[in-house]
């Protein structure tokens, strides 16, 4: 079984369907484990990585201070500066590190960092009534509440995504599977995940 990388709008249910594709393949769920591996293999706590996950925050910044400073006479060591550059170069290399098995990876542009192994690529979208509803009750907000989260997440996923992968996030072309979680529910969709990975096997033999 090839590992699966999967891509969800905020509110799909994308993280839940992994889980479900996980236990039925009998393949490791990996979203997460993500942040812990790289703290673990770059020695920068974990909550740098909590902070910046799938979000693109600082490196403005820090290229106004390398170019101000030339990368010679500075307040603080600029190679010490914890960039979200320098931690997605860290996350790539712990998501390759995890899918070196098979397994079902949620996020963080797996499906362009793998991009050079055998991988299914899977997106998970759903409508923006469902995906309010979900939310909504998840976090115990108003629907206005959840509106707003929901489009802000998607937003940051997007300039993540998009920024790294220099690919637009959820176009369909940039996967092998595009599907709507309102149209089967949880467990159908991802009945349906695992019967295409499947299916692909198959193909491949």
């Amino acid at each position: 079984m090839r590992v699966i990388t999967l891509s969800r709008q905020f509110g799909s249910g994308g993280s839940e369907i992994a889980k479900h594709v996980s236990e039925k393949l009998g393949i490791r769920y990996v979203d997460k484990a993500i942040l812990a591996e790289a703290a673990s293999q770059s020695g920068i706590a974990k909550e740098h990585f909590e902070n910046a996950d799938e979000k693109r925050t600082n490196s403005f910044l820090f290229s106004l201070a390398a170019a101000h400073y030339g990368g010679s006479v500075a307040p603080v060591q600029l190679s010490d500066i914890i960039t979200d550059d320098k931690l997605f170069i860290h996350t790539a290399d712990a998501v390759k590190r995890l899918a070196g098995e098979p397994c079902i990876v949620v996020g963080r542009c797996a499906d362009d960092i793998l991009s050079d192994r055998p991988i299914l690529r899977v997106y998970v979208y759903a409508s923006m009534e469902s995906r309010v509803k979900r939310i909504a009750k998840l976090y115990d907000l108003s629907e206005k509440a959840a509106v707003t989260l929901i489009k802000k997440t998607d937003k940051k996923r997007a300039n993540y995504y998009n920024f790294y992968t220099s690919k637009t996030w959820g176009d369909a072309q940039n996967y092998d599977l595009c599907i709507n979680s309102d149209t089967l529910g949880v467990e159908g969709t991802a009945q349906t995940i695992c019967a295409f990975a499947e299916a692909c096997e198959h193909a491949e033999k």
